[in-house]
């Protein structure tokens, strides 16, 4: 099985190291002196969950150099970045190549399928926290690493792939899972990390502030009422129990937590802010729901 991992920041440099730990065959796309560094030193990942990691060796390259048919395609890259990569997918992905998408935005799948509809793409989400530390250097903080996919447009996949990806998954020290219904599980990572980011943009604060009782908490409350109701107008099939679980993943976090979306902002970098936050209160107003905290960020930012 040829995994290719699109976007070597913290979510793929951690799907690709833990794969490649074990063996698997893992390509890499990256780029600048992340990519000279993997290139020279190999990919270094410290995680809370296996600890200092080191693969040497690794086959890395920038987008325009990847020509060779995949078996399975990560999709990693942030969301502006996301029809840079079309290029890249269309190359890659072969009749049977399944792209797997791990995005910060929701029908990440069926976006990609608007620009290349013969090729197989599932929807996908993961739950982790990690980031470049410096170039071919990544932290995974804590020991949380989630990784769930599905076939919502009954795309014509052979099954004993998407096992096999989950099997070598699970081989690798991830939990992961073929999903009964993956625009239900995808629309809840997106509701908890758009809150999340939301909120630690607005207060400039990490996870720990959003553990304790008082203002901040209660905002964050607030904005995942607001994203869940847009779910229900949008006919997605939301869990019943969606609020209450994504309080338990925002309390599952370590304090010092903070989304990617916070630490672009802080760097001065381009972020996932459109998708996370803006395009929630567009889609209030687009269903008719009520978004008021979400308003209140976007002002803020805008």
């Amino acid at each position: 099985m040829k995994y290719l991992i699109l976007g070597t920041g913290g979510t793929g440099a951690s799907i690709g190291a833990f794969l490649a730990a074990e063996g698997k065959d893992v390509t890499f796309m990256a780029r600048g002196a992340h990519l000279e560094a993997m290139r020279k030193n190999g990919l270094v990942l410290d995680s809370g969950l296996k600890g200092h990691m080191e693969i040497k060796n690794v086959k890395a390259f920038e987008g325009k150099d990847i020509n060779d048919k995949a078996d399975v395609i990560f999709v990693c890259v942030k969301s502006y970045s996301l029809e840079d990569i079309i290029p890249v997918i269309k190359r890659a992905a072969g009749a049977d190549t399944i792209v797997i998408p791990i995005l910060n935005m929701f029908k990440t799948g069926a976006k990609i399928k608007e620009y290349l509809p013969e090729v197989k793409c599932l929807e996908g989400c993961i739950y982790i926290s990690a980031f470049i530390d410096a170039p071919g250097k990544i932290v995974h903080a804590g020991d949380t690493f989630k990784v769930f996919f599905g076939n919502p447009y009954n795309e014509d996949v052979k099954e004993e792939i998407m096992e096999q990806v989950v099997s070598d998954l699970k081989s690798a020290g991830v939990t992961a899972g073929i999903s009964d219904d993956i625009l239900r599980d995808t629309f809840k990572k997106f509701s908890f990390i758009s809150a999340f980011a939301a909120t630690g943009a607005y207060y400039d604060v990490d996870a720990g502030a959003i553990h304790r009782e008082g203002e901040i908490r209660e905002f964050y409350k607030s904005l995942v009422r607001e994203i869940i109701e847009i779910g229900k107008a949008m006919g997605v099939n939301t869990s019943p129990t969606l609020f209450e679980d994504d309080m338990t993943t925002m309390d599952s976090f370590g304090d010092d937590i903070k989304t990617s979306l916070q630490r672009d902002l802080e760097a001065g970098k381009n972020s996932e802010i459109d998708t996370l936050i803006f395009g929630v209160s567009r889609l209030g107003k687009q269903y008719g729901v009520p978004t008021p905290c979400y308003d209140r960020v976007t002002a803020k930012f805008s």
